[in-house]
């Protein structure tokens, strides 16, 4: 494999990777901005979001990509 088509691998590979990350930000962007996150019927403040969940969506975008 010459010098040329092994830098072509790894950028296409970068790029599903960066497409996959780009994904699943979308996907945590939807998940935030969902009825779970909004405020509640009798005026309750529902806009917090567990250190833990955070880290698991983390690790979920994250995951594959390294």
């Amino acid at each position: 494999m010459t010098y040329l088509q092994k830098a072509k691998a790894e950028l296409k590979d970068a790029l599903e990777r960066a497409e996959n990350r780009a994904e699943r930000i979308e996907e945590f962007r939807k998940h935030l901005d969902s009825a779970k996150f909004q405020t509640q019927a009798n005026g309750e403040r529902a806009d917090w979001i567990a250190t833990k969940d955070v880290l698991e969506w983390l690790n979920y975008i994250n995951y594959f990509n390294e």
